[in-house]
């Protein structure tokens, strides 16, 4: 069956209206919040967590050629200049394709990460991993925590997932499109803590607050399409 868009109102959306508002969303979104403060405290005050070297180094011990391959697009993605050239053509595609509202979202999504990104590192403040504990493929400057890639990208893909889901009629490509986008979040904080520039507290704080930033990207999507789109 070929991929069509999901009319406004189906479904597809009403589910989902149905959870934005209930209070296992809100109680989902309040732990989220929380243990992301908590673990920025934690790593303000302390450069290692547990698990952080046994983690990375379990990791990097896998020297297969493939998974080397597999990682490194993920490690050159979160680095401009490539970052602001594939989030920026993924959003002129949406916008291209009549879009707009959900292109501005991505937007939202790829510019408010970043800034989050750079507010939390400044924040936190804490050392990158150490030379003499792992292996380090780049010696970057700032702030460790959280992992800017996981954060960004995690929030990037998460929000075109949403789209996918809620936009797209429910078929085997609906699945697997959204499927492909939640395999590759996985594997960008995979890519980071292989890569040994992050500790995986600093992945997990990435993902805490990418989840906290797309939930906020889609509040603003939603709020867009009710108020300003379909009037």
């Amino acid at each position: 069956m070929a991929t069509t868009m999901a009319a406004p109102g189906v479904a597809a959306n009403a589910g989902s209206t149905r959870f934005s508002r209930s209070p296992m969303r809100l109680g989902i979104l309040g732990a989220t919040a929380v243990a992301a403060v908590v673990l920025s405290v934690l790593a303000h005050f302390h450069p290692i967590l547990p698990g952080d070297v046994e983690v990375t180094q379990e990791v990097q011990r896998v020297h297969a050629a493939w998974f080397q391959a597999l990682l490194d697009p993920f490690n050159r993605l979160g680095f401009p200049p490539m970052v602001d050239v594939v989030y920026g053509a993924v959003t002129l595609l949406v916008f291209l394709r009549g879009r707009r509202w959900a292109a501005a979202s991505c937007a939202v999504a790829g510019l408010g990460a970043a800034a989050l990104n750079f507010l939390t590192k400044a924040v936190v403040a804490r050392p990158r991993p150490p030379a003499d504990l792992v292996l380090v493929q780049h010696m970057i400057a700032n702030s460790s925590f959280p992992a800017g890639h996981v954060l960004n990208y995690s929030t990037f893909a998460g929000f075109l997932a949403y789209l996918a889901w809620v936009r797209l009629a429910p078929s085997w490509r609906r699945t697997a499109l959204v499927t492909m986008l939640a395999l590759t979040i996985a594997l960008m904080g995979l890519a980071r803590i292989a890569s040994g520039e992050h500790w995986t507290s600093d992945v997990l704080g990435g993902y805490l607050f990418g989840s906290l930033w797309l939930a906020a990207t889609i509040h603003f999507y939603r709020w867009g399409e009710q108020r300003l789109v379909r009037q």
